[in-house]
């Protein structure tokens, strides 16, 4: 069965988000790579920003939304922040493009970028730092704040680094050679096994 005009705009944009960003990504653009025409676009859509917030979203959804922060009453708070980390590195790996076009996007001024952004970060900060703070219930937050930016600095900040400053090309060819072994599942658990080592010494 045919998708819709609607999913097929959205798939569209999909694809091509990354590559475009908010403000080079047109409803030319758009019709063109749905084989529909901009006319269909504005018959669907009350404007290109509430386009991009739809797209946005069931983007976030479809690979963010679906973490799972274990709440059983059963695995212990570190075992369940560890496996979050983990789906949390594994879903910003595999979506790098995105994040990192929308992260340019905040820094190139689209305000609507900047409250996405905004609203969706909070939820995961308060998720991680009410299980940090179960892990450690006597510490200070200011403590749980270095804490977890140790924890994301050690595991989630190399993937994005390598590959900005690859695509800025000021690496070294030794360094940038490995970049992509960086990216791999088995560099992710060396990393969160060398970061949660150090915070239940």
């Amino acid at each position: 069965m045919k998708p819709s005009a609607r999913t097929q705009f959205i798939e569209a944009g999909l694809r091509l988000y990354p590559q475009y960003g908010y403000r080079k990504l047109s409803v030319r653009l758009l019709a063109a790579e749905s084989g529909l025409s901009a006319g269909m676009f504005h018959h669907l859509f009350t404007g290109k920003d509430a386009f991009i917030a739809k797209l946005w979203q069931q983007h976030y959804e479809t690979t963010f939304g679906s973490i799972d922060f274990i709440s059983d009453g059963h695995t212990l708070p570190l075992e369940q922040l560890r496996h979050t980390i983990r789906l949390l590195a594994h879903a910003l790996r595999d979506n790098l493009d995105w994040v990192n076009r929308l992260f340019a996007d905040s820094s190139d001024g689209v305000a609507a970028a900047d409250i996405f952004l905004h609203h969706h970060a909070a939820q995961y900060s308060d998720r991680l730092y009410d299980l940090l703070g179960k892990c450690f219930p006597n510490m200070a937050f200011s403590d749980l704040v270095s804490r977890m930016s140790y924890i994301l600095s050690s595991v989630i900040t190399p993937m994005f680094l390598a590959v900005r400053f690859d695509n800025m090309g000021i690496l070294p060819e030794k360094v940038r050679t490995f970049t992509p072994d960086l990216l791999t599942d088995e560099a992710i658990e060396q990393r969160i096994t060398w970061a949660f080592s150090t915070l239940s010494a």
